[in-house]
């Protein structure tokens, strides 16, 4: 990956591909009905999640979580760290911050936000969610939160490029409770689809 983390930060605030990246990780029934979702919806919950870059070996690496199974539509997914907004955060920002602490134990002070993704709305948990971009000097020591966190993946940006580790499968929708059929990210062992891979789009779009 040529670009630097500062010609990064000047692309995140100049305007965004949103749409046209998040529909090319879509799964079919979200294509068909993106013209509403892609709406800000009133009722929506709102949520901000933390994509967290760091240099590596010379590369540029980012951090996912397997969430934890249990009784909801994202148990055992993989994600961003980040979750609901609460009364007590001063903003979205806030948000993801303190989420990324809890879920994964990076502090929010060693963190520079870069910048802000193109917003996403969730429709089965009903929440619109704020992605924030944020840059680490070194590689962070990171804690799983042992009862929201299963595990956390550090995975090279770089291998997301490769054709070869991008499929389309059959997934288990548990708020549908279907099988569809979902373009997806194949990297070490995981399998990134649904609205992380769309958001993990975006950002990919930008980086080239």
């Amino acid at each position: 990956m040529d670009l630097s983390i500062d010609e990064l930060k000047k692309k995140l605030h100049q305007p965004l591909p949103g749409v046209t990246s998040h529909l090319k990780m879509a799964p079919g029934n979200r294509v068909e009905d993106f013209s509403t979702m892609s709406k800000i919806v009133p009722s929506a919950k709102n949520s901000a999640v933390l994509i967290l870059l760091f240099p590596d070996n010379g590369k540029i690496k980012t951090v996912f979580i397997k969430r934890s199974e249990y009784d909801g539509v994202h148990s055992g997914q993989i994600s961003f760290p980040g979750g609901k907004f609460e009364k007590t955060d001063k903003d979205f920002e806030t948000t993801a911050l303190r989420e990324a602490n809890e879920e994964i134990g990076v502090l929010p002070d060693n963190i520079e936000i870069i910048g802000q993704l193109t917003d996403f709305y969730i429709p089965p948990s009903n929440f619109l969610v704020k992605v924030f971009v944020g840059y680490l000097l070194t590689r962070p020591e990171l804690i799983p939160d042992t009862k929201e966190v299963q595990s956390i993946i550090m995975t090279d940006l770089d291998e997301f490029y490769d054709s070869n580790n991008i499929s389309e499968k059959e997934f288990y929708s548990t708020s549908r409770k279907i099988k569809i059929n979902a373009p997806c990210y194949l990297v070490n062992g995981l399998e990134i689809w649904g609205a992380t891979a769309m958001i993990l789009s975006e950002l990919l779009d930008l980086l080239k």
